[in-house]
This record gives structure tokens, C-alpha cells and sequence, in this order.
């Protein structure tokens, strides 16, 4: 990717960490894996370091994603699937806390999750845009935590948040 599409990325954060947050992303698109088609509708709109709001002496990184719903997110009630909500939730919340880790002088890592926590508002439907808005809530020296919020843009209401909690990923002791 060039730096001029890596600087064309709206926020604060240097060019280094929006470079991450797009390799990530890329990462994820070019898996065959489960989501993928969900995950490639993504849109980069913003990552930016911020003052945390409730401890403005510490910083949070935020990573805004915009998306519009497709038929592949559906559930038999034509509306978002659960499951999508919580995959998109585990790929997402992943990206601020990347970016602070490196933000922080730490190494790049996605670790893995220890608790996702979701809490359904209210059902996005078939072409809803949606927003999400992921920040870091708290990097440690063993857990690293992230929430997410996942706004319906077309109706104007929350459709979900959650919070994640991931480690690094330990080696294999077989």
C-alpha cells in the first residue's frame, strides 16, 4: 500500500500505526476463511490516539469502520446475525489495541481473546450503513482490552457494544 493511501486515512496517529491498522485489515480480506465477505465490506474511516476520556493523562487508540449490510449477514429474520455482530466485534475491537500496543514502543501482536462481551440493542437490516467505533480501553503488561460500539448510520441507533478482552498467544507446550 503507499504512503499516500496510508496518509489519505483520516486521524491523528502517525503513518506507522495507520499502516498497521490497514495491514491488519488486509490480513483479514485476504483470508478464505469464516467472515471474510463480511470482513472485506469494511471501510477505514479513522485512526487516531486520543486522551482517554476518563483518564485524560492516558491515551486510547480509536480505529471508526464503516460498513453496509449485506444478504451473507443475515439471519433467517432478515436482520444482522448474532454471530456476525460477534465476529466482527472480535476483528474490529483487535485493531485498537494493535495500534496502541505499538503506540506504547510494544510489538505488533493480535493476541488472542480471552472474553468477548456483547450486549444486542436493536437489528440492522439488508443495505443499513453501519459505523463502528473501536477504542482501547486498557493495555497491560498480560491483557489488553478493547470496547466497541456498532452504530445503525441509516436508522440512527446503537445496534450493538461490546467489550473484548485478549493475551498474547502463549506457544504450544506438546
Amino acid at each position: 500500500m503507499s504512503d499516500e493511501v496510508i496518509r489519505s486515512i483520516p486521524g491523528n496517529a502517525p503513518i506507522d500505526i495507520k499502516a498497521l491498522v490497514h495491514r491488519w485489515l488486509y490480513y483479514v480480506f485476504r483470508n478464505d476463511g469464516f467472515g471474510t465477505r463480511s470482513a472485506q465490506c469494511l471501510d477505514l474511516v479513522e485512526v487516531s490516539i486520543v486522551p482517554n476520556v476518563d483518564e485524560p493523562a492516558r491515551r486510547a487508540a480509536r480505529v471508526v469502520l464503516e460498513m453496509t449490510v449485506t444478504q451473507d449477514m443475515l439471519n433467517s429474520a432478515e436482520k444482522t446475525h448474532g454471530a456476525c455482530i460477534v465476529y466482527l466485534v472480535d476483528i474490529c475491537a483487535t485493531l485498537p489495541i494493535a495500534a496502541m500496543l505499538v503506540a506504547k514502543g510494544r510489538e505488533n501482536s493480535a493476541g488472542v481473546s480471552q472474553s468477548i462481551n456483547v450486549i444486542y440493542h436493536a437489528p440492522a437490516s439488508l443495505d443499513d450503513k453501519l459505523r463502528l467505533i473501536n477504542t482501547s480501553t486498557t493495555i497491560g503488561a498480560r491483557a489488553w482490552s478493547a470496547r466497541i460500539e456498532i452504530w445503525d448510520v441509516t436508522h440512527h441507533r446503537l445496534v450493538a457494544s461490546a467489550t473484548q478482552v485478549k493475551m498474547e498467544a502463549g506457544s504450544s507446550k506438546l
